[in-house]
């Protein structure tokens, strides 16, 4: 958190909340998050939720929060945990026993291509990500390239 906020959030105990991915309190009404608190102070616009731009729940700063929609949201999530290719958007498909990259756009998913790579099929969809999403796209962190400031 930044200092202009430090005096206004310790008027309350804070916890590691949703398995330590945010901060957050539990008074009668119902969970708060720290971040919340933070983007109502900085005047974000009703109807928005606050989006950490790293990625890090735990990193409140302003500079690392933005305001965004529950769809700009979820396209800066990373990859599922039952994810089993380690990369977002790319599955293996067995019936071309290929690396298949694709994208969920407004619902739908888009088709990128099969590899012979998981790698290659990473790049797809991150050109994709960059391409659909813009400043709210989450990139695959591929080694050996510049990895995604995050």
């Amino acid at each position: 958190m930044d200092d202009q906020d430090y005096d206004h959030l310790m008027q309350w105990k804070w916890h590691a909340a949703k398995g330590g991915k945010y901060a957050g309190r539990r008074p009668r009404s119902g969970a708060v998050y720290m971040h919340s608190v933070i983007a109502r102070r900085m005047g974000m616009p009703a109807g928005t939720i606050p989006d950490h731009r790293n990625g890090d729940g735990l990193d409140n700063r302003r500079s690392n929060l933005r305001p965004a929609t529950n769809q700009t949201n979820l396209m800066n999530r990373g990859p599922q945990v039952n994810n089993t290719s380690g990369f977002k958007g790319v599955i293996f498909d067995k019936r071309s026993d290929a690396w298949r990259a694709q994208i969920k756009v407004d619902g739908r998913y888009i088709y990128l291509g099969c590899f012979d790579s998981k790698i290659e099929a990473a790049e797809a969809y991150n050109e994709a990500a960059t391409k659909f999403f813009g400043e709210f796209a989450w990139l695959n962190p591929i080694r050996g390239k510049t990895e995604p400031e995050r």
